[in-house]
């Protein structure tokens, strides 16, 4: 069988017809795909109603109670029980057209990817989000790209719409936490391509919507127990220790040229900066970014040179911005480096060491 598609459901009993009436009007082979309604503990019949649809529709149908209360618990046991080479995920509540899923198996097939994302972050999409939900959804994805190094090229690393090779996940151990499965599956699959394409996010016409505080607490949860695991707070405790030498390197010169060599302080100050750069490039090239070192070192080193300059000229000025406001200069510097660094790690897990 070449598809799977998985429909993870919680009391969408309401949408059922017209997505099946959908789902069975699409140009792919009926004897290609099979439909796996993945139940959270639905109270509506959904799965009964499942069942009458896929037979009035002449579809190959797997009804689950999964017995778990999230939908991304249900679509990974679900995962276990398809027979299709392909796995398409795609919520039951409309909101993903039915009549997207061709096109993202054909590109899957025709592009030669490992995952293709429907996405709603990317030109060409459209969405009706509220202002307090998409200002969440840009934070998650800020934060999933800090946090998930894996995923930081993908533009809606949460999208509920997406189809996969199943063999990216065969040796994986999935372990969602809440409604979203995608960010799990970008940060422990084995792949190599990615693609995204537009589509128009649907209004909910039947039944309750599963965005709320509670659902965004646990996907932000999700995200922290997927960097744990991902050994990127490691990552990141290395830049900092890299970063608190350089501070070394950077006083120890300082006082070095000064007090023994007779130079200006300020110029002092300037050749220190500059080697600490360069000492700082050396430890993070050899150690934090060991594995993603590409290209010739001295590009890397161009660019991280570049960033750390900027990322400087910003700690100044938000030590002149916050003391000129009347707050302790040491406070004020202590944010300023709380910034920068956070700003000189974010550009080189994207940019310098990409």
């Amino acid at each position: 069988m070449k598809l799977s598609i998985i429909v993870p459901t919680k009391n969408e009993s309401k949408n059922l017809e017209e997505l099946f009436l959908k789902i069975s009007k699409l140009k792919i082979n009926k004897q290609d795909f099979e439909i796996i309604i993945a139940d959270s503990k639905s109270n509506d019949g959904t799965l009964e109603i499942s069942k009458q649809l896929a037979k009035k529709h002449s579809l190959n149908l797997q009804s689950i109670q999964t017995g778990k209360t999230d939908l991304s618990g249900a679509v990974t046991l679900a995962i276990k029980k398809t027979r299709g080479e392909n796995i398409l995920v795609i919520d039951g509540d409309l909101q993903h057209p039915p009549e997207l899923i061709p096109k993202l198996f054909e590109t899957l097939i025709e592009e030669n990817a490992d995952i293709v994302i429907a996405s709603r972050f990317v030109n060409g999409s459209k969405i009706n989000f509220s202002k307090k939900r998409l200002f969440v959804s840009k934070v998650y994805r800020f934060m999933a790209h800090l946090f998930v190094p894996k995923c930081k090229n993908i533009k809606d690393p949460a999208s509920g719409f997406f189809i996969f090779r199943k063999k990216i996940i065969t040796d994986v151990k999935l372990k969602p936490m809440g409604f979203k499965i995608l960010l799990e599956i970008l940060a422990k699959a084995i792949y190599q391509k990615t693609i995204e394409i537009p589509f128009k996010f649907g209004d909910r016409k039947q039944g309750e919507s599963k965005f709320n505080f509670k659902q965004t607490k646990i996907a932000f949860k999700h995200m922290l127990k997927l960097s744990k695991e991902c050994n990127e707070h490691k990552r990141f405790l290395k830049f900092c220790i890299v970063g608190l030498s350089g501070i070394l390197v950077n006083e120890g010169f300082l006082w070095f040229l000064t007090e023994f060599a007779g130079i200006f302080y300020l110029l002092s100050s300037l050749i220190a900066i500059e080697l600490s750069i360069i000492s700082n490039f050396i430890l993070n090239d050899i150690w934090t970014f060991k594995k993603e070192r590409k290209g010739h070192v001295f590009k890397r080193f161009l660019k991280f040179n570049f960033t750390r300059v900027v990322a400087s000229i910003i700690n100044f000025g938000l030590l002149w911005l916050l003391t000129s406001m009347g707050m302790n200069y040491l406070i004020a510097n202590l944010i300023g480096v709380a910034i920068a660094t956070l700003i000189t790690y974010l550009t080189s897990i994207w940019w310098v060491w990409k």
